[in-house]
């Protein structure tokens, strides 16, 4: 008798441990989206980085002799527009990242600006240049898309300027596009792919090293929006895309640098 109720014992408490150790996709993103909706610093860093952004173009419009019509080329998600109600929702209803969901959050075209960003797009379009918004959604979210940017009061946010996904997620080819026509002066993105096709799918050490080439880079042609909560840093981790929640969460466990 004792020897079975010994068993039941060690299976419950087994059982018990497998559940403790399985992964909930949406609990790895709680701290970031809760600083992303609440954390003054967030906020603080936005400011920063569009009075950077500013900085810089009035150096270009005071020095520029170039006779080609000056462009901005920015990301929209985490860079301009705030999605982290779509990461919230997913939190609350135990779920990860799935394209139904992102779909119904995109169509509403809701999304609140980052904090400084209309001010900056506006002040560069008073001047004549030109703002392209360069992203990674797909073709079908562009009426959605251009909809939510006009609510925002986002300048030239048309079918002209508003330039989404078809084929590739690698943003060059439509940032070789523009140049063709415009002197791209600034970009501005949450994501390293937003910048140079140099840290387009590339690893951990690899995107790291092309940072540093390009430090100088930063904070006067390239601005950097802070974002925790997802991108291509965290797709750098594992090179097998066909990874489950749990394989990745091991492999993060596995990346953390203790003392």
């Amino acid at each position: 008798m004792k020897k079975i109720l010994l068993i039941a014992i060690l299976g419950s408490w087994m059982l018990m441990q497998a559940h403790a150790q399985k992964i909930n996709p949406s609990q790895q993103t709680v701290n970031s989206v809760i600083w992303q909706q609440h954390s003054g610093e967030y906020k603080a860093l936005c400011y920063q980085a569009f009075y950077i952004a500013k900085l810089s173009l009035n150096d270009i419009l005071h020095t520029n002799k170039d006779s080609m019509p000056l462009a901005i080329v920015t990301d929209i998600d985490e860079t301009i527009l705030d999605n982290s109600p779509d990461a919230a929702h997913s939190i609350l209803n135990n779920h990860g990242y799935t394209d139904t969901s992102w779909k119904k959050w995109v169509d509403l075209a809701i999304a609140e600006a980052m904090p400084g960003a209309k001010e900056f797009f506006n002040y560069a379009a008073q001047y004549g240049v030109q703002c392209f918004y360069l992203s990674n959604r797909g073709i079908k979210d562009l009426d959605a898309t251009i909809k939510n940017l006009q609510l925002r009061g986002f300048p030239q946010a048309d079918k002209q300027h508003v330039i989404l996904k078809t084929t590739t997620s690698d943003k060059e080819p439509r940032r070789l596009e523009i140049a063709k026509k415009y002197n791209i002066v600034l970009l501005l993105g949450d994501n390293l792919n937003d910048f140079d096709k140099e840290f387009y799918k590339k690893n951990v050490a690899d995107r790291n090293a092309a940072t540093d080439k390009m430090q100088s880079l930063f904070g006067t042609k390239y601005i950097v929006l802070p974002n925790s909560t997802y991108g291509d840093w965290e797709n750098a981790l594992w090179p097998d895309k066909r990874l489950n929640e749990e394989e990745k969460a091991r492999i993060k466990m596995q990346a953390l640098k203790g003392f």
